[in-house]
């Protein structure tokens, strides 16, 4: 007779195979999904533009499971006996790797750059002696320092770094435990967070520019702190000519159709709008 710890451990195995079991199934229809849009697409021009909206699926299919489903893609094509079917989908596959492939080295060269840029600043931060050595620098003398760092790098600000910045300050945050070093490091991550938030709000460009801009950040919240940032420092005349550009765009999908529009790109134009209407309120109420 099982014990209760045996039965607990087979109920609990039970569920993962049935979770995992709808995982799989979901991954396999979307990537049936995928392969067809890519099959299917004309111009090649158009391939990025969907490799970059399945970001997220290409990703989860590196591995075993990734390797079995393009296998069973070209094998499914060959049942077919159809020889344009065989060669489209054998392209399509060997586009996914080859994407892939190029991802991962180009991430790889990304994440080496984040991290020595990260590195600079810190060290920009933590420095305690002058050039020479001679004396002790002041906070203001680090302040300064930081200042000219963040204007000389200003351009390698990217969403990249932003997301590289915010998962250093999980990694540091999550940690089991945290040392008085730790405590004092994440405290300097997240002044140097705020910092290059408010040197990208500063840099915003003007009107259709800013949007474009912000589009580029995938991660809402960088998204929403970019522009928070901007707002911030360009005022209320900023804030209503971006309204007004953002409300015109809203229109123009709503006019075209949902069917003809993509839903993500509606739906980020809407938080973009909501927040700088929140501003607009917000500015006016302390004004009155």
């Amino acid at each position: 007779m099982p014990t209760n710890m045996e039965g607990n451990f087979f109920d609990d195995f039970d569920d993962w195979e049935k979770s995992d079991a709808v995982r799989v199934g979901k991954q396999t229809k979307e990537f049936k999904e995928f392969l067809d849009l890519l099959v299917s697409t004309e111009n090649p021009d158009h391939l990025p533009g969907i490799m970059a909206r399945h970001i997220d699926l290409i990703l989860s299919m590196r591995g075993y499971e990734g390797v079995l489903l393009l296998k069973e893609a070209i094998e499914e094509a060959e049942k077919s006996g159809d020889e344009s079917q065989i060669e489209s989908v054998s392209e399509a596959v060997e586009y996914v790797i080859t994407f892939i492939e190029e991802f991962v080295d180009q991430a790889k060269s990304i994440d080496d750059a984040n991290k020595q840029l990260l590195g600079k600043i810190i060290r920009t931060i933590t420095k305690s002696a002058l050039p020479n050595n001679s004396e002790i620098r002041t906070a203001r003398q680090r302040e300064d320092s930081l200042d000219q760092v963040l204007e000389q790098e200003k351009e390698n600000f990217s969403p990249g770094f932003l997301r590289h910045l915010e998962g250093e300050c999980q990694r540091i945050a999550t940690a089991p435990n945290i040392s008085p070093q730790s405590a004092k490091l994440l405290e300097t991550m997240k002044l140097i967070q705020a910092r290059v938030v408010e040197e990208i709000g500063k840099d915003l460009g003007e009107g259709a520019l800013v949007l474009g801009q912000l589009l580029g950040y995938d991660d809402p919240t960088e998204r929403l702190a970019v522009l928070d940032a901007g707002l911030t420092v360009r005022g209320v005349d900023f804030a209503e000519e971006l309204s007004s550009l953002t409300k015109e765009a809203l229109d123009g999908f709503q006019n075209l159709g949902e069917n003809n529009v993509d839903p993500e790109l509606v739906r980020m134009i809407s938080e973009i709008h909501d927040r700088i209407q929140s501003f607009v309120v917000r500015s006016k109420d302390t004004t009155m």
